[in-house]
């Protein structure tokens, strides 16, 4: 060897030697190639140009199937799609395995690229090495050489025997970009597709060494075996290769075939030399199961087959074939298995029908238990002239033995001018054996029949022979599934291509071979064009369900390339819908510059539905004059679970207008989703288009082969006109069964028992309302919905009165169709045609043949213009509660299982009782918000897993509700999902089914509310969920950074009952809020978009959430701006917990945009009216009066008034005036002792600026009078700039002002060394009553919790009965950096609890253990102790002694300090006037207007401070913030806003970073903010679970 190397000039080879391996590398630049045919078994290149491209061999010892000894490692390496992503540096890498690393290999010859890492362009090269194991890192870099070295790689992507590694980078490796690196070390992400796993072969090829044996034909091998087949593999290289004479070997890799049985090999037949004269092939099989990290090569596990052809592949050559199958021997020529090479006879029948006769290319493929044969072309026929009408054209096809033949495969490829063939059938014939038949009897043509080109045919069932092919129909049909593909080419410059594509489905052992998409059904004229999405229906033996596919293009035409986006591929007969993304162009010059891809399903885009079945539904028109029709045909069957809903019949066929003429009988195979083994009734009918369109149907007849193959045979007879000025002038009918017969696979028949439906007759009477313009020209349509079905769409067209649906008229209609039974539901529509087409529906009242009727309220608009602006609407029956519906709609659902009780015929799966939830589910409120940037949102389906600990939830889905059908980029999105209570939640797993770039999602925060608990989580994100985006994961786990705690909730039931009077439902939303005896709730929208309705007669249950108000005293019913006013009978309030419930009757209208006071219906609790009469004295200052709009809310003992407007006052016609005294007067639920009043104005004239001097409230029942003094501005120039005041009575009876209620807490530190603390300590009680929220018992300053003392602390809360338990922890205290504290522990001896005013006893609780901060190690954070001892109360205990008493009723207000935190960002300003509402534990602060000095406010970047003057509103839970939009610049993006209150200290932050704009963000001008909770250490909640002592 070392003789050869010395004849190479310029080359320097080194020979590195191994045992038992070599390695040979080029290690300078060569000018001449070597080829070092003395190295292993196979000759290789080491030349850049040659071959692979590799200048590096590692060669073996002993060298028999020295391939397989090697890993192929496939890079492909995705440089960005950025400015100057491009280098021309040299790129080199390193592969790193946990059984080595491959050392720097330079990146020299692409596959299918010459100039490589172009931008947006990706590069293939193939490399094989020893097995380095699991691959666990890469390096890659380049040289920096080159003008334009600069690189920015996306990802490296590693394929290894069907595995696929990814490696992310998305950063620049360049000098001048960046960090300034150009090596960069990378490392894999999961990917969850399933791909095919893949095995190495190592093939051998011997041509002859005769005269013109070699060829430049395109190679292809494929392989069967026990376990299946291999994919065909093209043996292509750079080198020439199939030379005379010459041994070619090539490592192949495809799905493991198991033990090897035949091989078919064959060429393209292009070049000027493709004929090819084969001696032989050997192929080396690893018989071990390898998976992609085997272990080293075994010698002993390789197992050697031989193929022997002997033969020409040549069409001019021989018999002329270019595809010949061999049988695998062993070395001594003997057959590894007892197959044998058969001669097929295969006759083509073409039809006797006009223009039948074909001039294209045809090809067959024979398919056998044993395998199949491989397409082949039909060249060779008896006749010059193939495929001609009515003629019988003979070929011969040899291949190895496939068995009993199940199915045929014949396509033409549409060449030449007569392209349309109609193939009547096949037959093949096997000397000795029985012929079998093929019905086709379809044409195969772009512009007949379904537009197929290529069908797959059945064989025909065994002694029927082409006269029994009607019968068999069937069962062919049934072989046969149908495949709906759609094709979305991408949105990109160029993206559409006028090449031909094609299609190749693979299923676990079969696959449906190269299938043209020529016929497109959404885009006939024009397909795969840039964002187009086309719909393929494909009809193929079944497959199975779908594991890849092929795509691939020819290139042809001016614009070839490609850019394929996904596909996607629905498959009824399973129930399963698959998508493929692709995101890659095919094109010669772009992406990799392949035409040929293989994609892989994303399971996680998986869907399923319903499985469908084959029927054969044949349908015979009248032998009557002007029978047929040219209108759209469809059935709908329903059956004893289900429905199919609308088949229309001849879909997607060229030839449907040949369809239903007179004295026609037309067969169908549609696949129908399972509708059960009863079929109860089928409706037929048409769309009522095209000239011909009325029609004379005299019977349809519906086949069904069940699990054994016994065909099934419905009789429907039908015998009557679908035509609008025929008959009735109905387009559809329902049709009941005549008979039903079942037919064995060995002919037996039998009658079965007729389902006991009978058909109905319903009296329809609409009245129009007696509203001015309230008749309709319009055409009109209804449905009804029943237990027993549904009568589809009739139009109601024919009526008493010549003018139809005139105002203040009822008009008379009649719908026959089958019984129904109870019905549940109507549709009522107009199509919104003619002048005069709005319609206001007053009722509709259905009457069956027994005179029993259903009356079905209405009293709406259909109008686009007019109320909702809706012309649709779903009607419900008077009296029905909306649970009755719900059930009834349900077990419709199901399907019709017919039961005769007392001769009436109902639906067994309709329950008579509505369906109970799980009690113990609870609900949880799910906030996601969206990144800001435009291309951070999706349109993928989400859910969401609950985690504590060890328990979690399910996949919980976040349904999008009204409008929204994605996460769009800056929303906040709300989604409410259920599920039992798994207590503190430690994580959630967040994901989606996006397969797509553009469906990549980044989720900035995630926040989980659950409100029976009254905590919120808050998850911070800030990360990609995507398949191209950092680690690629689409399912990610975040833990909580803090919990804010606001108080838990109950849930309630809340039925509500509108009046059975005219008018009296409504469609605006309705707002409800609560009172009670401990206080009230906020106000809670029912909003109709919610699909909640309020109409007459009707109940309805709405889930509600309120905090403990105690027993409750009335509710507030607003009704928001919308078309009626609203009358209801009763609202009922049930405690889900407790089950107490609360009526609330009533008769009073509620007007729109007003509200009405209902009190509850209790003796005990009984509220009277009173008048309120609200005297309101104006100062005496100059100017001191306004022109403004005033509001007053008075606050009592027993809630407040809601909004009232000082409109009208009674001794001055000018309110307000300087000086003036206003009177007004309010009829009012009585609220006791009014203790505080809110009064504002809204700014709205020139002279707004007010001087209040002071309010006075009298009660007209008693005569006390309550004053308010006020002597303040109310005005945004002037004094503090406030426009509302809360203002507080100075004159309240002594009685009333006592001491708050609550708890004093005493706490008392041990005697221990270091006992004492800096931090806060908590409590939380717990009573026979309730538990209270946590109280932090703050330390100020340092001056509690010291060592062996006691501090006292007041607790204000309602009475939780007989204090049982406590809690007790400690907390971080506010500006102490606990990580720096060196104490993080305090020593608790115990704690006192006494309840004030009137406790006269104390509950002692015993503790003597440490507390330390969350987080310690090995250290618990609180305590739960039990009621150690109880004692009288010791007046004169130090820590009382040294307290201030209990704090009495408020004397005065307290000062909160709003800072207000603009974003830095550009144009995060804004001119429009703020507003903000603080909610607090006790109540509040109503609108406040943030007006401050003649200073910009609201700047970028800058702190707007403000000072509100309100009452105490205790722990503030959240606040709104809101701007009117007003202003050049209203946009506005607000970072921040902190609450301090002034009086106690507390202060909150409330993080927001959110745009508050009509066109950013979510859209809105307002946002709802909490603030931040407490910290989450770990990922772990401050407190674990409870831990008894």
């Amino acid at each position: 060897m070392l003789s050869e190397l010395a004849e190479v000039l310029y080359v320097m080879v080194a020979v590195i030697l191994f045992v038992p391996k070599m390695v040979v590398r080029v290690v300078h630049e060569a000018l001449y190639k070597y080829y070092p045919e003395s190295i292993g078994q196979k000759s290789e290149w080491l030349a850049d140009d040659e071959d692979d491209g590799a200048i590096v061999r590692e060669a073996f010892v002993d060298s028999e199937a020295a391939l397989l000894r090697t890993t192929l490692y496939k890079i492909k390496i995705k440089t960005g799609d950025v400015f100057s992503a491009g280098t021309d540096a040299d790129v080199y890498c390193c592969l790193y395995g946990d059984k080595g690393n491959t050392g720097q290999i330079k990146l020299r010859e692409a596959i299918h690229t010459k100039n490589k890492f172009e931008r947006g362009r990706t590069d293939t090269f193939d490399l094989e090495r020893e097995d380095l194991g699991k691959l666990e890192s890469l390096t890659i870099g380049h040289d920096g050489t080159g003008p334009s070295s600069g690189w920015y790689l996306d990802s490296v992507e590693i394929e290894i025997a069907g595995d696929l590694f990814i490696f992310p980078c998305e950063k620049w490796l360049s000098k001048h970009e960046d960090d300034g690196v150009i090596e960069r070390d990378l490392y894999p992400v999961e990917d969850s597709t399933k791909y095919l796993a893949k095995v190495p072969y190592q093939v051998e090829l011997t041509t002859s060494d005769i005269t013109s044996a070699g060829t430049n034909a395109d190679v292809f091998v494929q392989l069967y075996g026990s376990e299946g087949k291999g994919e065909v593999v093209n043996l292509d290289n750079k080198s020439d290769n199939f030379e005379r004479g010459q041994v070619d070997t090539f490592k192949i890799e495809c799905r493991d075939v198991g033990e090897v049985h035949k091989l078919r090999v064959g060429h393209n037949g292009k070049g000027a030399q493709s004929g090819w004269h084969l001696e032989k092939i050997v192929l080396y099989r690893a018989t071990q199961k390898l998976t992609p990290h085997n272990a080293r090569w075994d010698k002993s596990s390789v197992k050697k087959y031989y193929f022997t052809c002997n033969r020409w592949l040549a069409r001019s050559e021989d018999d002329g074939e270019i595809v010949r199958e061999l049988i695998a021997t062993d070395e001594n020529g003997e057959p590894i298995n007892s197959a044998e090479m058969i001669t097929y006879t295969v006759s083509v029948h073409t039809s006797d029908v006009s223009g039948a006769g074909t001039d294209c290319n045809v090809f067959a493929t024979l398919y056998g238990e044993n395998g199949d044969s491989g397409e082949r072309s039909l060249r060779k026929s008896d006749n010059i002239n193939k495929f001609e009408r009515n003629q019988v054209d003979v070929f011969n096809m040899t291949v190895v033995d496939l068995g009993v033949l199940t199915k045929v495969k014949i396509r033409h490829d549409d060449s030449g001018s007569q392209s349309a063939w109609h193939c009547s059938h096949l037959e093949v014939a096997v000397e000795g054996q029985p012929t079998r038949v093929f019905p086709c009897q379809r044409w195969l043509a772009t512009d007949e029949d379904d537009g197929q080109i290529s069908r797959e045919l059945a064989v025909l069932p065994e002694g029927m022979t082409m006269a029994d092919a009607g019968e068999a129909n069937l069962h062919l049909a049934k072989q046969r599934t149908m495949y709906h593909v759609t094709v979305y080419t991408g949105d990109l410059f160029g993206a559409g291509t006028d090449a031909d594509v094609f299609l190749q489905l693979f299923g676990a052992s079969e696959d449906s071979g190269a299938i043209q998409l020529k016929s497109c059904k959404s885009n006939s004229i024009n397909k795969f064009e840039r964002d187009a999405k086309d719909l393929f229906y494909v009809e193929c033996i079944d497959v199975g369900n779908i594991e890849y596919l092929k795509v691939w293009t020819d290139g042809a035409g001016v614009g070839s390339d490609w850019f394929l986006e996904r596909i996607s591929i629905d498959i009824p007969s399973l129930g399963v819908k698959r998508t493929f993304p692709c995101e890659e162009w095919f094109g010669k010059n772009e992406s990799d510059g392949q035409l040929e891809k293989t994609l892989y399903p994303a399971v996680d885009a998986d869907k399923s539905y319903k499985k469908s079945t084959r029927w054969e539904i044949t349908v015979y028109t009248s032998d009557i004059r002007h029978a047929g029709t040219d209108a759209e045909v469809y059935i709908n069957m329903f059956g004893n679970k289900g429905r199919s809903g609308r088949i229309v019949l001849g879909e997607g066929l060229k030839e449907r207008d040949d369809f239903f003429e007179r004295a026609s009988v037309d067969v169908f195979t549609p696949e129908i989703p399972d509708i059960g083994e009863e079929v109860l009734k089928l409706q037929v009918g048409h769309d009522g288009k095209g000239r011909g369109d009325g029609w004379h149907c005299e019977k349809v007849v519906a086949k069904c082969l069940d699990e054994e193959n016994s065909a099934v045979t419905y009789t429907f007879p039908c015998g009557r006109w679908l035509d609008k000025e025929e008959e009735d002038g109905q387009l559809q009918v329902d049709l009941l069964p005549e008979s039903v017969v079942k037919k064995t696979a060995e002919g037996e028949e039998t009658n079965l028992d007729v389902a006991k439906l009978k058909n109905e007759q319903y009296t329809i009477k609409v009245h129009t309302g007696d509203k001015f313009g309230a008749g309709t020209d319009a055409n009109c349509y209804l449905s009804l919905y029943g237990t027993l079905g549904d009568s589809g769409e009739r139009q109601l067209s024919k009526s008493e009165h010549r003018d139809k649906f005139q105002r203040n008229q009822t008009d008379t209609f009649t719908v026959e169709c089958a019984e129904l039974g109870e019905i549940y539901k109507l549709v009522l529509r107009e199509d919104d045609t003619n002048v005069g087409a709005d319609w206001f529906v007053a009722s509709v009242l259905v009457v069956d043949s027994n005179n029993n009727e259903t009356e079905f309220p209405c009293e709406m608009w259909f109008s686009k213009s007019k109320g909702d602006k809706k012309i649709k609407r779903i009607l419900y029956p008077k009296g029905m509660t909306m649970d009755q519906i719900e059930a009834a709609e349900k077990g419709a659902k199901k399907g019709i299982v017919v039961k005769e009780v007392d001769g009436k015929i109902t639906n067994e799966n309709v329950s008579e009782e509505p369906e109970v939830k799980d009690s113990t589910d609870i609900k949880y409120v799910v906030t996601i918000e969206t990144g800001p940037e435009s291309d951070m949102g999706t349109d993928a389906d989400a859910y969401i897993v609950l985690k504590s600990g060890e328990e979690s939830s399910e996949e919980l889905s976040l349904y999008h509700t009204g409008d929204e059908e994605e996460f769009k980029p800056g929303r906040q999105q709300e989604f409410e999902v259920e599920f039992k209570d798994i207590g503190d939640i430690s994580s959630i797993l967040i994901g989606h089914n996006g397969v797509l770039a553009s469906e990549g999602w980044f989720i900035a925060n995630v926040h989980v509310t659950v409100p029976t608990t009254g905590a919120r989580y808050h998850f911070p994100c800030q990360r990609w969920l995507a398949r191209d985006r950092g680690d690629r994961k689409l399912v990610v786990e975040f833990t909580p950074s803090s919990v804010q705690e606001f108080g838990s909730l109950v849930p309630h039931i809340m039925t509500v009952s509108t009046a059975d009077v005219e008018d009296a439902g409504t469609d605006s939303d309705v707002l409800i809020k609560v009172f009670g005896q401990s206080g009230s709730s906020e106000q809670i929208t029912i909003s109709s978009n919610n699909g909640v309705r309020f109409i007459r007669a009707m109940t309805v249950n709405v889930p509600i959430e309120l905090p403990d108000l105690g027993p409750l005293t009335r509710i507030r019913a607003e009704l928001a701006e919308g078309s009626n006013n609203w009358l209801f009978d009763k609202i009922t309030l049930k405690n889900s917990d407790s089950g107490e419930e609360f009526i609330f009757a009533n008769s009073e209208w509620i007007e729109k945009g007003s509200s009405i006071d209902v009190p509850v219906q209790s003796e005990d609790l009984q509220t009277d009216k009173v008048v309120y009469k609200v005297t309101v004295q104006t100062s005496d200052l100059f100017a001191c009066g306004t022109d403004a709009n005033v509001f007053i809310i008075l606050y009592g003992e027993t809630g407040d008034s809601g909004t009232l407007p000082l409109k009208n006052s009674s001794t001055n016609t000018n309110k307000f005036e300087r000086n003036n005294t206003d009177e007004f007067e309010f009829p009012l639920l009585s609220l006791g002792l009014v203790k505080r009043v809110r009064i504002w104005h809204d700014d709205s004239s020139v002279a707004s600026s007010w001087h209040l001097a002071k309010v006075t409230v009298t009660d007209s029942s008693s005569g006390q009078e309550f004053i308010f003094p006020c002597n303040k501005w109310l005005s945004s120039r002037k004094d503090d700039k406030n426009l509302s005041r809360d203002l507080l009575c100075e004159n309240l009876p002594e009685e009333a002002v006592q001491a708050k209620e609550g708890y004093e807490i005493i706490v008392t530190v041990s005697n221990k060394k270091e006992s004492g603390t800096n931090h806060d300590i908590w409590v939380s009680l717990e009573g026979k009553s309730g538990t209270s929220e946590k109280l932090q018992l703050k330390n100020n300053a340092g001056r509690f919790f010291n060592k062996a003392t006691s501090d006292l602390f007041f607790f204000e809360c309602g009475d939780l009965g007989g204090i049982t338990h406590l809690r007790v922890g400690l907390a971080p205290r506010e500006g102490v950096d606990a990580e720096k504290d060196a104490i993080k522990q305090c020593h608790l001896h115990q704690v006192t609890v006494n309840r004030v005013p009137g406790g006269v006893t104390e509950q002692v609780f015993v503790c003597n253990h440490w507390l330390s901060l969350p987080g310690t190690p090995g250290r618990k954070s609180y305590r739960k102790l039990a009621v150690t001892s109880t004692q009288p109360v010791n007046p004169d205990h130090p820590a009382r002694v040294k307290s201030a008493p209990p704090p009495s009723a408020p004397s005065s207000l307290t000062t909160y300090r709003v800072d207000v935190k603009t974003a830095d960002k550009f144009a995060a300003g804004t001119d429009a006037n703020v507003y903000i509402t603080l909610f607090g534990k006790t109540g509040d602060s109503g609108k406040q207007a943030l007006v401050g000095s003649g200073k910009n406010l609201f700047e970028r970047n800058e702190l707007s401070s403000f000072d509100l003057e309100l009452t105490d509103l205790g722990r503030l839970v959240k606040i709104r913030i809101e701007h009117d939009n007003s202003g050049l610049g209203a946009s506005w993006c607000l970072d921040h806003v902190i609450v301090t209150n002034v009086t106690s200290g507390d202060k909150y932050t409330f993080p927001c970073s959110q745009w508050i704009d009509k066109k950013k963000g979510n859209k809105e001008l307002f946002r709802v903010l909490w603030p931040e909770g407490r910290k989450v250490e770990g990922g772990e909640l401050e407190e674990p679970a409870d831990q008894e002592e």
